[in-house]
């Protein structure tokens, strides 16, 4: 009887939760929140930590993704933190991975320091908040975006994903 095959790691997603603005307020008393993001690829959950009272939160934080499948979106949502109830969604956005894993294919070596290698617009169905750009920076493949959340009346999240090269793995 054949196993089902284990789905083989073709890189790592760094993401860098840089900060929130402009978050909703999910604590009518306080006219706050206390905000936490959480990465969810497959079976993978990842989180940062818990910003008290901040609906313009500063994270800074670095989380990794193995990844299996470069068409497959990673899913980022915020919580609300709440201590007697369970925590509130605070809004939804998905990142889309193909552009980074597109461009880390490529054969970079003699690329410039800072070199645009694609600019994502937004436009359709991403979530993105402005125009988002894979680049070559200090030898690595790099893409800064900005992610409008929906689900809500507000919100945006500043990322930094980063792809890293799994040792053996032929992309």
């Amino acid at each position: 009887m054949a196993s089902a095959a284990k789905e083989e790691v073709i890189g790592k997603l760094t993401v860098r939760v840089v900060r929130g603005a402009n978050l909703a307020i999910a604590d009518p008393l306080t006219h706050t929140s206390d905000p936490y993001v959480v990465l969810q690829y497959g079976s993978q959950k990842v989180k940062t930590s818990v910003q008290k009272k901040n609906p313009n939160p500063v994270w800074n934080e670095v989380l990794q993704i193995s990844v299996t499948n470069p068409t497959k979106p990673v899913k980022l949502e915020v919580f609300d933190e709440d201590k007697f109830t369970a925590d509130d969604s605070m809004g939804v956005a998905e990142i889309n991975i193909i552009d980074i894993y597109d461009a880390a294919k490529m054969d970079l070596k003699h690329a410039s320091d800072g070199t645009r290698i694609k600019t994502i617009y937004p436009v359709g169905v991403n979530y993105l908040g402005g125009e988002s750009h894979v680049s070559w920076k200090d030898g690595k493949v790099v893409q800064d975006l900005i992610l409008k959340l929906k689900n809500v009346e507000s919100g945006l999240i500043v990322l930094q994903l980063e792809w890293v090269h799994v040792p053996g793995v032929k992309l």
